[in-house]
């Protein structure tokens, strides 16, 4: 008898453990099914629209050029053992650390080596499609335990319109795909606290960290409402210290990229935009319900209302598609009636209601009645709450809206399910006929970019062994006017893999801008003829040699497509005539200086720099292009000089309203005075001693300055404090011997 009961036992466990080996093998082949189709479908709504060659032409445009140059950086960095967190290949010799998107880089590193930046590029943007809907399968399919929802869910999630307007060329925005599988993870853990679970929720919450700070921020809003809904199991004295385990893994896993974006927002306070540009980039109520103006058949009629919408196609594409509205508002009724835990809808509410900004938007108008009145919401508090402010554009809540409409349009499904007869081929049709409207609803037509032909010049330049920065002008000079440059001098760099003075990305641009006007030739070369001021260094008849010397600059580009006549004969003459042409291109013809030729201009005479300090009014041009200013009661000059030098200091001054004394001090050392007539120009000239390093020139008026709106037979409103104007200030300096 208990040999025939041990006999039953071990063939039950045998049975059993056979049925799990099935119903593993089934899952997992059910899943591959799934990868296997989001791949299909991934082809039919991004890839066969267009149909591009991957080797040549960009999905997407405009900023496609930067990120691919992302990952070309991170091969050549990995390659030639260098820190790939920080591109010391633009931006020279500041560099620029890599906060955003470090960890699809270093992922796709090895198919940039071997298929190069364009091909790696291209298919990270459509394993973005893949893998959202393969995550979002595996999530469904663990909540809802049926893969024909979990399979429309994935459709849902992967193709949402705004994955499509966001994938124009923002990798931190359509980076997605690792959402879904750290929501998974994080639910395992609180049903079930495994060392894996745990693990592997931290490691998923990093790689979204390290894939977009964004996304981050916004998993983290998550995981608070989330936490505060289920309070009482959160704080446990069990589970409590699970969730810290979580949060000191995640932050580990992600210290390297996390201690990066901490040190650049401590420093750098472009890493938050003003309040103007949180409202601009908002979205607008009407977007969630107006089909994409990517869709190829909805384009003309859909163009019409986002022309009247603020912020960008890449932004403000936020239509949450008729059927996921329908399936959700089933969902929901479901939800609710069933009584589920709470904190998914809250988060639904919570995400949308900030993805509309500071204020809402509606039709793009968001001023309304004769008084102007605003609706003010709740995401203006996102732009003063640390970390939340990096989320410049509110919009990008979107990602999140849609995440839990595609939860919610499960639960209708689900409930549909539950209101016919059960059968999969009933199932079947239902899914088939769902996800094919949802499809429809989402199609869209990316453009793309081809890549831009590279000029002979470079490739030559490609053999020269000489690691010196360049410069090409015009330098990046704002976000705006800068995208056709930028695409071509990154594509450039990838070939020729020298150091670039100047560069392209919104947050560092204003930072690399002050180091250029801090220094009077590379602020010549940066602003072109915008530069001409008062104060004129010596080193106009010598800037190549100059550049070569204090920067190490071993050539300068003049694009003469992307300047202007009047900057490029500015720069001809500043520059010189000893340069050569490169018409290999004919959409971007070169003239290149090669600052070799200048190593034999002599620096021993007029060796300074100027640059104007405290004290200036704005410039003005006298007889029409005569550059002048005005100074208040004092207005100090630097000047930086290589040698010691005695000197004249050199201008053209006149008056305001009456005659006045100007004392000039070096350094705090008196060297003169003199009375300035309110009749006309006066010339002054008076001998100074300059010291090598920096100097401080002080003009000071004895008398004081006047406002013209204080002298009443003026008739003049002008409220500003003036004194004296000065023209062409010049330093006549020859060196001391020693």
């Amino acid at each position: 008898m208990i040999s025939e009961m041990k006999h039953n036992i071990f063939s039950c466990n045998r049975k059993m453990l056979k049925y799990k080996v099935t119903e593993y093998i089934k899952s997992k082949k059910i899943n591959l099914l799934a990868l296997g189709l989001y791949t299909i479908l991934t082809y039919l709504m991004v890839y066969l629209p267009v149909s591009i060659n991957l080797n040549q032409t960009y999905l997407g445009h405009g900023e496609v050029v930067y990120w691919s140059h992302y990952f070309w950086w991170f091969d050549y960095a990995i390659t030639n053992f260098i820190n790939p967190l920080n591109n010391s290949m633009v931006f020279y010799p500041i560099g620029m650390d890599l906060v955003d998107s470090i960890f699809p880089a270093f992922l796709f590193t090895p198919i940039t080596h071997i298929f190069g930046s364009v091909i790696s590029y291209n298919l990270y943007v459509l394993s973005t499609f893949v893998l959202a809907g393969y995550g979002m399968f595996l999530l469904s399919k663990y909540l809802f335990e049926d893969s024909y929802i979990a399979f429309v869910t994935g459709i849902i999630f992967a193709f949402f319109p705004f994955h499509f307007g966001a994938s124009l060329g923002h990798v931190h925005t359509f980076s997605i795909m690792w959402i879904p599988f750290f929501v998974l993870f994080f639910f395992k853990t609180y049903k079930n606290p495994t060392k894996s679970n745990i693990i592997l929720s931290s490691l998923f919450f990093s790689i979204n960290a390290l894939t977009s700070w964004t996304v981050a921020v916004m998993l983290a809003l998550f995981c608070a409402i989330y936490m505060l809904s289920n309070w009482k199991f959160t704080f446990s004295k069990k589970f409590f210290p699970k969730i810290v385990i979580f949060a000191i893994l995640s932050l580990c896993f992600m210290s390297p990229g996390l201690y990066l974006i901490m040190k650049n927002m401590l420093v750098n306070e472009n890493m938050v935009l003003g309040l103007n540009s949180f409202i601009h980039y908002s979205a607008d109520l009407l977007g969630f319900v107006t089909p994409s103006p990517l869709h190829p058949l909805f384009e003309d009629f859909s163009n019409e209302v986002y022309s009247q919408f603020t912020g960008n196609y890449s932004e403000n594409i936020v239509f949450i598609g008729y059927s996921v509205i329908l399936l959700s508002a089933f969902g929901i009724y479901s939800y609710i009636k069933k009584k589920l835990d709470k904190s998914i809808l809250f988060c639904l509410i919570i995400f949308f209601v900030l993805s509309l900004g500071p204020v809402l938007h509606v039709f793009g108008t968001y001023y309304f009645t004769d008084h102007n009145l605003t609706v003010m919401l709740p995401g203006i508090l996102t732009k003063y709450l640390p970390f939340f402010n990096m989320i410049r554009v509110p919009s990008r809540y979107d990602i999140m809206v849609m995440f839990f409409f595609s939860i919610f349009a499960g639960y209708g499904l689900k409930y549909i399910f539950e209101k016919i007869p059960r059968s999969k081929s009933n199932k079947l049709i239902i899914c088939c006929i769902i996800s094919l409207v949802i499809l429809f609803e989402f199609m869209a037509v990316l453009p793309t970019q081809d890549v831009k032909d590279t000029p002979d010049f470079y490739y030559s330049f490609q053999q020269d062994d000489n690691t010196n920065p360049i410069i090409e002008i015009p330098i990046i000079r704002s976000p705006l006017d800068s995208a056709p440059v930028m695409i071509h001098y990154y594509e450039y760099q990838k070939v020729h893999q020298k150091p670039m003075m100047g560069g392209y990305f919104n947050r560092v641009n204003p930072v690399y801008a002050e180091f250029m006007n801090n220094d009077s030739v590379l602020k010549t070369v940066f602003q072109g003829k915008r530069n001409i001021d008062i104060a004129k260094d010596s080193l106009s008849f010598a800037p190549l040699a100059y550049l070569k010397l204090n920067h190490g600059v071993s050539h300068v580009i003049l694009h003469k497509k992307y300047l202007d006549q009047e900057d490029l004969n500015f720069l001809l003459s500043y520059l010189g005539d000893d340069y050569i042409m490169d018409n290999s291109v004919a959409t971007d013809p070169l003239i290149i200086y090669n600052t070799s030729s200048a190593s034999g201009q002599s620096f021993s005479v007029n060796n300074y720099v100027m640059s104007l300090d405290n004290g200036w009014h704005g410039l003005e041009y006298r007889e029409g292009s005569i550059p002048t200013r005005w100074m208040s009661n004092n207005a100090s000059i630097i000047v930086n000089s290589n040698e010691n030098n005695e000197a004249n200091l050199k201008f053209r001054a006149h008056s305001f309203y009456k005659p006045r004394t100007l004392k000039i001090y070096v350094n705090n050392d008196f060297y003169g005075q003199q009375i300035i007539p309110s009749t006309g120009f006066v010339n002054v000239s008076t001998p100074i001693n300059i010291n090598k390093g920096e100097n401080i020139i002080l003009l000071h008026v004895v008398e004081g300055s006047d406002r013209p709106c204080d002298i009443p037979e003026l008739n003049n409103g002008d409220s500003r404090n003036l004194s004296i104007e000065i023209q062409n200030v010049t330093v006549d300096a020859h060196k001391v011997n020693e």
